[in-house]
Order: C-alpha cells, then sequence, then structure tokens
C-alpha cells in the first residue's frame, strides 16, 4: 500500500500538443496528489527532463514534430524512466510497437479515470520496489538478498542489473519486475499469464504478445545471442523457463 503522501514526492511528465486533453490528464493526476509537468512536444519533453527528472513520462503518440514511437525509442535510449504510452491509437500494432520500443505500458484515452490512476501508481510503485509482490519484510525495511545467476546480480532493491564484467545494465519497471519473477523460479516453467500477473498484477489487452514483447527486450540485453537465448528458453506452446546455469559469459 502507498503510504500516505507519497504520492507528493512524484512527478509526472505530460507530453501531449492537446491543450484540453493535457490539462484533463494533469487534473486527474493533481487530484491524486501528484507534482505534474505538461509539454506539448517531443523536443520540449527532453528539455523538460534536462531541468528536471521525471518519475514518470505519459507520452502521446500524435505528437506536432515527431511519432511517439519514435520519441519513445529515443527516450529509452536515454534513459530509464518509466514510460506509460497514452493515445487515441487502439491498433494492437501500434500497441505492440510501443511496447517493443521500450514503453512499460500502454495505455489508449478511453481507459476510466480510476483505471488509469491504478496503473500510474502500480508503475511507480514497481519502479520503486514497493509493489504488491514485494515481501512485507522488505516493505518494513529490511533489506532483500540479491538474485544472482552466471555471474549476474540484480540488487531489489537498489533496482540495479550488475553484468559479470561490473557494468550496470539498465531495465526499465517492467523489464526488472519480469526479469525477477523468472529469475525467482529459475528451471519453473511460467506461462504468459503467470508472467502477466508478476508484471502488472491485471490480465489486461494482448497478453501474450506483450509479455513477448517484454522477454524479446530482455534478451537483448542479457543474452549472447538474443535468437538462440541460454536464460530465457521458450517452451513452445506453455510460456517461458530461466536457465541460470548458462556455461557461456553473456554480452551486454
Amino acid at each position: 500500500m502507498t503510504e500516505p503522501g507519497a504520492e507528493m514526492s512524484r512527478s509526472i511528465l505530460i507530453v501531449e500538443d492537446d491543450e484540453f486533453v493535457r490539462a484533463l490528464i494533469a487534473l486527474y493526476l493533481e487530484n491524486a496528489g501528484y507534482r505534474v509537468v505538461q509539454v506539448g512536444s517531443g523536443h520540449d519533453m527532453f528539455i523538460a527532463l534536462e531541468k528536471a527528472p521525471a518519475d514518470l513520462v505519459l507520452l502521446d503518440l500524435n505528437l506536432p514534430d515527431e511519432d511517439g514511437i519514435v520519441l519513445a525509442r529515443k527516450l529509452r535510449a536515454r534513459s530509464g524512466v518509466p514510460l506509460m504510452i497514452l493515445t487515441a491509437r487502439e491498433h494492437s500494432g501500434d500497441r505492440i510497437a510501443g511496447l517493443e520500443v521500450g514503453a512499460d505500458d500502454y495505455v489508449t484515452k478511453s481507459v476510466a479515470p480510476e483505471e488509469f490512476l491504478l496503473r500510474v501508481r502500480n508503475l511507480l510503485a514497481r519502479r520503486a520496489g514497493a509493489g504488491a509482490s514485494v515481501p512485507a519484510a522488505s516493505r518494513a525495511g529490511k533489506a532483500r538478498m540479491p538474485l544472482v545467476f552466471a555471474g549476474w546480480l540484480m540488487d531489489l532493491d537498489g533496482f540495479t542489473l550488475t553484468a559479470p564484467d561490473g557494468r550496470d545494465v539498465a531495465l526499465t519497471p517492467g523489464e526488472f519486475a519480469l526479469l525477477g519473477a523468472l529469475v525467482r523460479q529459475s528451471g519453473r516453467v511460467l506461462s504468459r499469464g503467470q508472467l502477466l500477473d508478476a508484471l502488472s498484477g491485471c490480465d489486461d489487452g494482448p497478453s501474450d504478445r506483450m509479455i513477448d514483447a517484454y522477454i524479446s527486450r530482455i534478451r537483448k540485453k542479457i543474452e549472447r545471442d538474443p535468437k538462440n537465448p541460454e536464460f530465457i528458453l521458450t517452451i513452445t506452446g506453455v510460456g517461458y523457463k530461466f536457465n541460470p546455469h548458462t556455461q557461456k559469459t553473456p554480452s551486454v
């Protein structure tokens, strides 16, 4: 559960060119206790982030200067800031494209305000390592043991992934949550439905393709050869299994 007043310390950047829609989104968020910064273009988004880091970026796809999918890719190349695409585009191809370039969630503007705010809260909680899947002992302030596999180290409290050669590998909140779920259940086959539950706590949208997009992104970051993975194995017709005992040292 979110601590009282926690929202007040969270800053959300809204990137939306429609002034009315932008103001409405800002109103919902401010009434929920969040601090809000508003911009109307991709160019202004990067300027705003340089001035002050955000805890979450809400990105429209139909912007005047550049397509939102392109902007999402550029943003993800620079930062691991939580990213929610909030758009009128409802085509599944757009949804998958957004997730593939690094968005943590894809929400259409037809969403109910209550669901929208819940998704925002859940995404911020995952980023802070305080989601529903976090053990009560950790929420009470006790440090959690890191997850270790083949020389890699996942610091669950510091929200970091360190490669065998000591390099930090940037993961989005969704990628971190999904990889953590796989590593904790090493050797066990997890269905896409189980992974979706671990990721967001809800079964909404094209779940199979959503999980596949996340897996593809994680493989690119931890596998020596993403096309022939050694860690995250596909179990055809079932789901995925994590193999922690690969004999090769992956590179990133």
